[in-house]
């Protein structure tokens, strides 16, 4: 009985059920085993079989994860350990600094008006041009920068400033035709419709500034002066003002296009897309009025005031408020994660203002240090206007684009919580826009040609948000105030004052209003954004120090140093004005 049986097979484990192997006549094995250990001398003279193609054995995860323990100790040589890569800035191939590159940034050089010299009203405050600086041009931004030692895994450039210091309209940010009184408070030119924006930029909560029209429309007398010999009506100076993003042109006025919105002089009207629409005033739920405007965040229509028959004349103050969600919920609307069924209020409910399971906000600044007319500048491809925001804008007689915080593309997601208000004269006039577009990247890219040419896009360099604008055409003259010492200051904000300081001096404890939602004068960022500038520039350095192998690092070989050449700077495109190319490699 034993002879009839085929060998057990118990011991090996299969997936499919064992198969039988023919046997012989004689029923004997052609190999020894277990059960028969000396088979007879004709089957061990039989041909063996041929061997089997041996499987691969594959254990499920389960099993595996059973059995674990008992195979801690065998390693697997499949699994590896992925570092964590975290993104850092472009670093370029530059030589090492001269040693006159250590010196201040110089002073920016102002020339008088030719052929005769420009005043402001006061007839004691000459207006001058910049010369010899680099204007911020379509898709390149500069950036005052000086070598440190202390910085040399980072090219050895770090970020820097120029006179006048402090809160001021740009010199680098502004027409090519504006001048400007010492102080780059007071701006005129004579041109066409030409705009500059502030060094200051709001990213998110409340900020306030002001603007003074210094030769506008007249108060007293017709809009635009008649010329006496022809009787003929000649354009008069304008003024407009209000708040514009990097992608915004600057030989436009403010409110030209999609990325900025503007307040005009003649009839006191908000600007945007280049579309006149009415200031107005919230009025209660079952207020009667003429008007109905639909209003967020359902869209519903809703009772409203429209502010008419107003004019912005010389001598007039304008405030303009921007208000803003915190950036950790700005992010939920870019990303598309953005709920309006939980995501209720505007970010600031909370002490710190940042989500805990969102990501740490990361600055990366693709930035090349370039020499230009005896200064260096950080040199970087700019962001650029989108096609959808383009179309958007488009002057057409229906619109085609409407922005909303859901938006299928993210150049035209609208802004839950945001604002622009307008105040004359330290009082509230109303409302001039709401639902502002989204800035944080990927709502902002740099253009297609930029990024054939290296540029990366979904990093925020810490400058993208809104600037305050200012359009002046035909002489115009206007004077900013970023703060904190205000003309016409709003009543909530001296009021916010007075309550401050007898916080200070008291031990009772109020529940205060989040920092978020307090009406700040946009000079008080200025400070911040210097801070933030230093902390990035240690934090990049860090990042290179680590790169380059920590201490062991002992500089470069002078085979490496030998080839470089200082870059040049791209945004040129006349030749004495050190016209460019891209910069060779990149480690």
């Amino acid at each position: 009985m034993a002879e009839s049986q085929p060998p057990s097979r118990s011991n090996t484990p299969t997936l499919a059920p064992p198969m039988r192997r023919p046997l012989d006549e004689d029923h004997a094995p052609a190999v020894p085993s277990p059960l028969n250990p000396n088979p007879d001398g004709a089957s061990r003279a039989r041909p063996r079989a041929p061997p089997r193609e041996q499987r691969e054995k594959r254990e499920t995860l389960k099993k595996r994860e059973a059995s674990a323990t008992t195979r801690s100790s065998t390693p697997n040589p499949k699994a590896k350990k992925e570092r964590s890569v975290a993104d850092s800035p472009m670093r370029y191939s530059i030589p090492e600094p001269r040693p006159s590159d250590y010196e201040p940034p110089k002073d920016s050089i102002l020339m008088s008006h030719e052929p005769s010299p420009v005043y402001a009203p006061d007839d004691a405050t000459e207006l001058r041009k910049p010369h010899d600086i680099a204007w911020n041009k379509k898709g390149y931004k500069y950036t005052h920068c000086v070598a440190d030692p202390l910085f040399r895994h980072k090219q050895f450039y770090r970020q820097s400033d120029s006179r006048p210091y402090g809160p001021r309209m740009s010199h680098e940010d502004c027409d090519k035709w504006f001048h400007f009184d010492d102080s780059a408070t007071v701006v005129t030119q004579e041109k066409g419709w030409r705009m500059g924006r502030g060094n200051v930029v709001a990213r998110e909560g409340r900020i306030y500034y002001e603007v003074k029209v210094l030769r506008g429309i007249p108060g007293d007398g017709p809009k635009d002066p008649i010329d006496a010999k022809t009787g003929e009506t000649k354009p008069g100076p304008h003024v407009r003002m209000g708040w514009a993003r990097r992608e915004a042109p600057l030989d436009g006025p403010v409110g030209f296009d999609g990325y900025s919105y503007g307040i005009t002089d003649a009839r006191f009207e908000a600007q945007h897309r280049s579309r006149a629409s009415k200031i107005f005033k919230p009025l209660p739920k079952n207020a009667k009025s003429k008007h109905m405007k639909a209003r967020p965040p359902h869209g519903k229509p809703m009772p409203v005031e429209y502010v008419t028959d107003q004019h912005v004349q010389e001598g007039d103050v304008i405030g303009l408020e921007i208000q803003l969600p915190s950036l950790s919920m700005h992010r939920k609307v870019v990303e598309g994660i953005y709920n309006p069924a939980v995501d209720l209020g505007d970010g600031f409910d909370t002490v710190s203002n940042q989500d805990p399971f969102d990501k740490p906000i990361d600055i990366i600044r693709d930035r090349i240090p370039v020499p230009y007319k005896g200064n260096f500048y950080f040199e970087q491809l700019d962001y650029q206007v989108t096609k959808m925001v383009e179309a958007y804008h488009d002057r057409g007689p229906v619109p085609k684009i409407h922005p909303s915080p859901n938006h299928e593309d993210v150049s035209v997601r609208s802004l839950p919580h945001s604002h622009i208000k307008v105040y004359k004269n330290g009082q509230e006039v109303g409302i001039a826009f709401e639902n502002l577009l989204a800035f944080l990247p990927p709502a902002s890219i740099p253009s297609l040609e930029a990024v054939k040419t290296g540029a990366r896009t979904g990093f925020d360099d810490g400058m993208v948000g809104y600037l305050p604008a200012i359009s002046l055409f035909n002489g115009g003259v206007a004077q900013v105030n970023f703060g904190p010492d205000f003309w016409c200051p709003p009543e909530e904000m001296l009021k916010q004052r007075e309550k401050d300081t007898q916080m200070a001096g008291s031990d009772t404890v109020e529940n205060q209003v989040p920092e978020g939602r307090k009406l700040r004068a946009i000079g008080d960022r200025y400070k911040e954004q210097i801070a933030e500038d230093v902390v990035w520039d240690i934090i990049d350095e860090v990042d290179f120090f680590s790169q380059d192998g920590g201490w062991e690092y002992k500089g470069e070989a002078p085979q490496d140093v030998a080839g470089k050449s200082t870059p040049r700077a791209r945004g040129f495109a006349n030749p004495d004005e050190n016209l460019g190319i891209e910069v060779g490699r990149r480690y």
